[in-house]
């Protein structure tokens, strides 16, 4: 967590130095990348929820098509990555050392963002994806290691054949949706406190589940409309003020699982693979972290706890997330 604390106090130190006496402005677009490593937490771990890259495109709609007086903003979001799922490690030799399935998750989605005048923030995803070798995990996660001199993955076409990667979960593509809310339930009046219910429900051939979650940030906030906390600093409004924003927030989440094919196999797969588990249902997860904010840029650096998932000798997971965003399109 320390690693991640330092970048993100480098990069919004230098971003505000850089942008702190340009004049204000808003902007229409913007462009984030993502990086999740459990490295990130601890160099010593590569496991479970090992790695993921994602790119998010935003734009802000335009607001004469927006009928309800009570929406003050709405934004459309565009997203494509790739998640990598392995056992203990990436070098180990089946069947005693997999305690979780190897598999990568290949996706793409679209989601709709209503933003209210009471600070109520609605959310819906629609993501088609695949788990098994068509998402591509085993040649990331070998090139990746090949290129930068890390340790051996084995696998069916790995540095060393009849691995992990060798067991990993058949093919099945799926599509999900997801539904995300929240709702203010109390800010200070000096604006640098405040609290927000989080639950979300997301329901598919991939994941099915829900959670309910509380939302604390401390620090230089915005409303929600207009915050990184729901990834709308964009506008179509050039007289629309937008503060920068330096705020650390927690969110301790209580999920509740249905199913999920990264552990599992496909759901409607008779021969899911040669490895896969049972799910505990009840799973806790921690987020906290420091999100930074300006008019043209952001960045992020997040940590996430998780109880164990896997019906096996597998632990709790944890792992670390970057993030940098550029704005464009100034209106």
């Amino acid at each position: 967590m320390r690693n991640l604390l330092l970048f993100l106090l480098f990069t919004s130190t230098v971003i505000f130095t850089s942008s702190k006496t340009a004049t204000a402005q808003n902007y229409k677009n913007q462009f984030t990348l993502f990086t999740d490593n459990d490295m990130y937490i601890d160099p010593n771990h590569d496991r479970y929820y090992s790695d993921a890259t994602y790119f998010n495109f935003t734009r802000a709609a335009d607001m004469n098509s927006i009928s309800n007086p009570d929406i003050i903003k709405k934004t459309i979001e565009f997203e494509f990555g790739q998640k990598i799922y392995t056992a203990e490690s990436g070098h180990v030799y089946p069947p005693y050392h997999i305690d979780r399935p190897f598999t990568g998750y290949l996706f793409g989605n679209v989601a709709w963002n209503w933003l209210y005048k009471d600070e109520d923030a609605l959310k819906f995803t629609a993501e088609v994806g695949t788990i098994g070798p068509a998402a591509l995990g085993e040649e990331i996660q070998s090139g990746f290691h090949q290129l930068f001199g890390l340790y051996k993955v084995v696998g069916g076409s790995g540095y060393v054949k009849y691995g992990g990667w060798s067991h990993q979960l058949n093919t099945e593509p799926g599509l999900n949706l997801r539904l995300d809310y929240k709702h203010l339930l109390y800010r200070n009046d000096d604006s640098w406190f405040d609290i927000a219910a989080n639950p979300d429900v997301w329901l598919g051939s991939t994941f099915t589940g829900a959670s309910a979650g509380l939302q604390f940030r401390v620090g230089g906030l915005n409303q929600f409309f207009q915050s990184a906390i729901t990834n709308t600093r964009v506008t179509d409004n050039k007289n629309e003020h937008m503060n920068h924003e330096f705020y650390f927030f927690i969110l301790p989440q209580v999920n509740y699982v249905v199913y999920d094919a990264t552990i599992e196999g496909g759901l409607f797969r008779k021969d899911k693979g040669p490895v896969t588990f049972g799910i505990y249902h009840w799973v806790y997860q921690q987020q906290f972290g420091l999100q930074f904010a300006s008019a043209r840029w952001a960045a992020s650096a997040i940590a996430f706890i998780k109880s164990r998932e896997v019906k096996s000798t597998a632990l709790g997971d944890q792992w670390g997330s970057i993030g940098i965003t550029y704005r464009f399109g100034k209106i």
